[in-house]
Order: C-alpha cells, then sequence, then structure tokens
C-alpha cells in the first residue's frame, strides 16, 4: 500500500515550541541516509506494536529490530510544540493517528529534510522517506513522492503519523508531552 507523506499533513496552525518539555526524545531523520539497516544492534530500535519497520521484509515484523544512527537528526524536539501532541483520526480512512505543531524554525527543518527526500528520491528513481523517532523508537517512516512534491514540503506547520491503534497513537502522545 502507497502512504504518502502529504495525506500525513493535515494539520493547521503553527506551534510556539516548548522544547524544554520532560517528553522523551524526538527526532526527523531522512530515513535512507540518517539510519542505518536493521540489526541486532543500534541506538533505535523498531517492532511490535510498529505494523511496519524499515528495512524488514516480514510485515508485520516477528521481531524487535535495531538500527545504528548515522547522523544527527533533522528536526528535533527543540522544533515542535509538545504541548500540542494530540492523538487523532484520518478523516478519510480512520486511521489512529498522532499530530504535532511545528515551531517556525521546525517548519523550515521539514522543509528541508523532505525537500533532501525528494531530490535524493527523485536522483535515485525511488521513494526516500522520513522516519520519526520518539524515545529511541522509529514509530514511522512515511515516503516522500518526488514527483507530486518534488521540493518537499514548504510550509507545513504541523506533522502527523500513524500509529498502530488508538491506544498507541495515545500512548506516543504521553511519552511526547511526558505525562
Amino acid at each position: 500500500m502507497r502512504v504518502v507523506l502529504a495525506g500525513l499533513l493535515l494539520a493547521l496552525g503553527a506551534g510556539c515550541g516548548d522544547g524544554e518539555g520532560k517528553g522523551e526524545r524526538f527526532a526527523i531523520y531522512h530515513l535512507e541516509t540518517g539510519i542505518g539497516r536493521p540489526k541486532s544492534t543500534g541506538e533505535l530500535r523498531c517492532g511490535p506494536p510498529r505494523q511496519v519497520c524499515p528495512g524488514v521484509v516480514e510485515q508485520p515484523p516477528p521481531h524487535l529490530f535495531r538500527y545504528a544512527v548515522l547522523r544527527k537528526p533533522d528536526l528535533t524536539a527543540d522544533e515542535i510544540d509538545r504541548s500540542s501532541a494530540r492523538a487523532t483520526r484520518d478523516p478519510g480512512t480512520g486511521e489512529p493517528l498522532v499530530a504535532v505543531d511545528l515551531t517556525s524554525e521546525g517548519t523550515r527543518a521539514f522543509a528541508r529534510v523532505t525537500k533532501e527526500a525528494a531530490r535524493i528520491g527523485g536522483r535515485d528513481l525511488g521513494w526516500h522517506h522520513v522516519a520519526f523517532v520518539v524515545g529511541d523508537e522509529i514509530v514511522a517512516f512515511p515516503e516522500v513522492d518526488y514527483d507530486d512534491f518534488p521540493d518537499g514540503f514548504t510550509d507545513a506547520p504541523a506533522i502527523q503519523f500513524v500509529a498502530a491503534s488508538q491506544a498507541d497513537a495515545e500512548e506516543l502522545v504521553r511519552r511526547l508531552r511526558g505525562g
């Protein structure tokens, strides 16, 4: 099934981030350049309850996989408004989502990382992805369609990503907010 990042950017309104919150680490990486392939060791993890994990053929993943971090994140918790984190549902599909407002710097950082993913994906003729990380867990990695969005997402005031379930969405919000 084709998941396009555009469908994940439905929230409106700009945030005023508080990067000082007590929530868990939050980061966004260009997956193909910032995170290694699945192995048994690494700083990041992905596995159940996630329905998909990057680079894993068998879906849902049968066990926990680890990933090395290859470079600094492209966007961090300093560039989101933790207090805006909320569980919601996609109005078209009913899928559970987590939505978070970006700060003005977050909007610029998200534009940079999605532009990079689109440009390199276009060069490679293959979609590239952005990985959303909460704590040490890769929770989503939507693709950036270089045909539809060759310059990435230039003015996204917020991000949304699919959760494994409504309970998972609520738990991710709690982890982001630190509550």
